[in-house]
């Protein structure tokens, strides 16, 4: 049975006053980073007070790229301080990748900042506090219709490409001359290390100066691995589902992997966001999901899967923008050793990447803690994006 609980425990999508807005125009200018729509809205501290973040905030549906190639509606949020930008040239704007929200409609950030329940509202504040334009992405099918391609590369990043060619724009306080950065912890870090390797082909005309991807997933292998009878073990369904929205050729062969009690995980987990799946099912393994009684981490070496994975392993394109990469030693979900590969391809490739590393504890294994604690690395994320925008030119 589908959820109606939410995050921010609101209701279902449809009872969100800005329902109609998530729904594309039958058509529209497909051209990637085209303004589709846009509406005011507001980024609450504390819901149903009146107590917002202090931006001018809007809501935008742009035209991008999907997983499958091909044009799609995306929406997210344009926050600008109002107080003027004080460093050097134009206000920068920072596209902002949410970590880890879940695949129902309204999870989509966009909506959750409106109850004061996004997760990235302490990492949005801090830039918006230091001065940045920020333009927080909802990510293909998150709010807008159709599934959201969970740790799809290329959804990801032209989600947050074309984010930052739609946000600049002076009808949303930003110039069009702004420079960007990219910013993300965990599915966000992920987002904008594609992003990162995306930029160069996808979008080289955005002035891109810096990218911050924290404990970025770049290796679904080691995500199935460390995940599997986690408390959000349930989670392997969004991975599943994105596989199947990508490669919807393949859709009969991924669900073959699965048992009646599987299949109903696939269903149910694409209308849930992340607490609702930690209340599904926590710590069960996936060897309770498959036919075979294998874990899932064993389909991903065979086809179609291993094709699926290998899409959308980070490290295999050299960023042209410095790079921070923060990884937790600690961290009981994305494995260091998989971050390690990631970054020493990027450096035998030429990239600028400076890694952050944290010797935090796991904190009992499995229940995400070694992750979470790991978002202190934002701190030091900050000042670091704080001296590349110093170094920016004037003009």
């Amino acid at each position: 049975m589908a959820a109606t609980a939410t995050l921010a425990g609101i209701g279902p999508a449809s009872a969100d006053p800005y329902a109609g807005f998530y729904n594309p125009p039958s058509g529209f200018d497909a051209r990637p980073g085209s303004l589709i729509r846009s509406a005011p809205s507001y980024a609450a501290v504390i819901p149903f007070t009146g107590a917002n973040i202090d931006a001018r905030t809007t809501t935008v549906m742009y035209a991008s790229t999907g997983a499958r190639n091909r044009p799609t509606a995306v929406t997210g949020s344009v926050l600008v301080p109002r107080t003027p930008w004080a460093g050097r040239g134009e206000r920068p704007v920072v596209v902002v990748g949410s970590g880890t929200i879940g695949a129902g409609d309204q999870c989509a950030p966009s909506r959750l900042l409106r109850y004061g329940q996004a997760y990235e509202e302490m990492a949005i504040g801090a830039l918006l506090a230091n001065g940045y334009a920020v333009a927080l992405t909802d990510y293909e099918g998150l709010g807008t219709p159709g599934d959201h391609p969970y740790l799809n590369r290329r959804s990801l990043g032209t989600s947050m490409l074309d984010m930052a060619r739609v946000a600049r724009n002076p009808k949303f306080g930003v110039s069009s001359k702004a420079p960007v950065a990219l910013w993300g912890y965990s599915e966000g870090g992920f987002a904008a290390g594609s992003a990162a390797e995306l930029a160069g082909t996808y979008a080289p005309e955005l002035p891109i100066f810096a990218a911050f991807a924290g404990a970025p997933a770049p290796d679904l292998a080691d995500l199935a691995r460390l995940g599997d009878g986690s408390l959000l073990g349930g989670g392997v369904g969004w991975v599943v589902n994105g596989f199947i929205a990508a490669y919807p050729e393949h859709r009969a062969k991924f669900l073959a992997a699965f048992n009646p009690l599987g299949r109903s995980v696939l269903r149910d987990v694409n209308s849930y966001c992340v607490f609702d799946v930690m209340r599904m099912l926590p710590f069960v393994p996936t060897t309770f999901y498959t036919k075979d009684g294998r874990p899932i981490a064993a389909h991903l070496r065979k086809e179609p899967w291993l094709t699926a994975v290998n899409d959308q392993r980070l490290g295999g394109v050299a960023p042209r923008m410095p790079v921070l990469v923060s990884q937790n030693r600690g961290d009981d979900v994305v494995d260091p050793r998989g971050t390690d590969r990631m970054v020493r391809s990027w450096r035998a490739k030429g990239a600028d990447v400076t890694v952050e590393t944290m010797h935090l504890p796991v904190l009992l294994p499995g229940t995400f803690l070694g992750h979470g604690v790991g978002l202190v690395s934002e701190l030091e994320a900050l000042r670091w994006l704080n001296a590349k925008a110093a170094a920016l030119p004037k003009n």
